[in-house]
């Protein structure tokens, strides 16, 4: 009964993880075949300032809601949201502000219509996430995963019937508008949205590491992206980008499904130190099988894919696929101790490791601006994914012996409620 349960459970995310990276890739699809590679790139170009901004502001109240007491989830909750509303409207803000001056030559009227749709999306009730402390998954398929199903059905009829970037933009607010009703839906719980000074302070002290996580991150798994979108034409950028996608969009999902399901599994017996490394072992034992497994599909199955899906013009050169995917593989490898040091409230250790990837990023601006080789700076990405795993493992051991000593004793507390589910 109980693997009956669990693979309900892992059913959901992974309905809903697929559904929302499979669209995102499936959007760039339409968007390349109907608008062509030129406007493609300048939608990636929208997409990437939005992300980066998103990764830089966001501290992780999803989280946080998931793993305070119970009895402060109320306060918990509308600290959430305002912080959210207010991340939202600074969204916002910066892109009219885009808009006004005409960045990357976009209308203002694309700028506008993803400011409105920013707003929107500030006003998500949290609630259906909140339901995750009691392992139910379906309010977050119905939200995220319906929601972005039905948006990439929208963007290909307004790509056919309308091929400018506006008319995209037009359902990407849309999309905004049905995100925001179906939380509000799911929620099951009246909308609330204050914040007080110990309830804000608690949150920044508990998101700060992952805010700057968030940013090490972008960089970490899109710096190479940034540094060829500054330099090369709008249409070879997209033509990169789509090689990259393909590799990131199943790295991404797995990555999310481990840390939904993962997050409140080993939350709940982190006072159990034994129950903690055993969980964590078989995670990393599923983890390193399907990296693995991914980085060989892939450097099969890449270029057929890619000239599949995009067109002859599209295919890549089979050193840079198998780069990307080993890079892709070894960021997944770094998953499962990533979610324990953070099950742990020690949020600071997957952002130390993504700053050691970060610096392979700087480094790999001075390659491409030495020689402009995609090889070379693919090969520094590889290299710091590896140094990013070392210093993660290393920073994660020193600091909980008692969870990765093989004689770890169990706590005198037992597993909560939750554990045992």
């Amino acid at each position: 009964m109980r693997d009956r349960r669990w693979k309900e459970r892992i059913g959901f995310i992974l309905s809903n993880q697929i559904l929302v990276e499979g669209c995102v890739f499936v959007r760039n699809i339409i968007i390349a075949r109907l608008l062509g590679a030129e406007t493609l790139g300048e939608f990636i170009f929208l997409v990437l300032s939005i992300r980066l901004f998103a990764m830089s502001t966001d501290l992780a109240v999803e989280r946080y809601i998931l793993q305070v007491d119970k009895g402060d989830t109320a306060s918990a909750l509308a600290g959430a949201h305002f912080l959210n509303s207010t991340r939202n409207s600074l969204l916002a803000l910066m892109l009219l502000l885009f808009g006004v001056f005409n960045i990357q030559g976009i209308s203002f009227t694309c700028y506008a219509l993803l400011a409105a749709g920013a707003f929107l999306r500030g006003l998500t009730h949290q609630g259906y996430r909140l339901k995750q402390r009691h392992f139910n998954f379906r309010p977050a398929l119905y939200v995220e995963g319906f929601t972005t199903a039905a948006g990439t059905l929208a963007i290909y009829i307004a790509a056919s019937s309308a091929p400018y970037l506006e008319a995209i933009c037009a359902v990407m607010l849309a999309q905004a508008a049905l995100h925001t009703l179906l939380s509000h839906t799911c929620a099951g719980e009246p909308y609330s949205t204050n914040a007080t000074l110990p309830r804000l302070k608690d949150m920044v002290l508990f998101g700060w590491p992952l805010m700057l996580t968030g940013i090490s991150m972008f960089w970490s798994m899109q710096g190479e992206r940034l540094i060829l979108s500054a330099s090369l034409p709008a249409a070879e950028f997209a033509h990169f980008s789509m090689l990259f996608q393909l590799a990131l969009v199943p790295v991404l999902v797995l990555g999310r499904i481990a840390l939904t399901a993962g997050l409140p599994a080993l939350a709940a017996v982190r006072q159990a130190p034994l129950h903690f490394r055993h969980r964590v072992a078989r995670i990393q034992a599923y983890i390193y099988i399907l990296a693995a497994t991914f980085a060989a599909l892939f450097g099969l199955g890449a270029n057929p894919a890619l000239v599949f899906l995009f067109g002859p013009g599209f295919r890549a050169d089979i050193t840079l696929i198998f780069l990307v995917a080993l890079t892709q593989a070894l960021r997944l490898c770094r998953t499962p101790q990533s979610i324990a040091a953070q099950a742990l409230g020690q949020t600071d250790i997957p952002f130390k490791a993504n700053l050691v990837r970060v610096v392979a990023v700087f480094v790999a601006v001075v390659s491409w601006l030495a020689d402009g080789s995609l090889v070379t700076l693919l090969s520094i990405a590889c290299a710091g994914e590896v140094c990013a795993w070392i210093a993660q493992s290393a920073l994660f051991s020193m600091r909980n012996r008692a969870y990765t000593a093989p004689s770890a004793p169990v706590a005198h507390s037992a597993p909560t409620r939750e554990a045992v589910q």
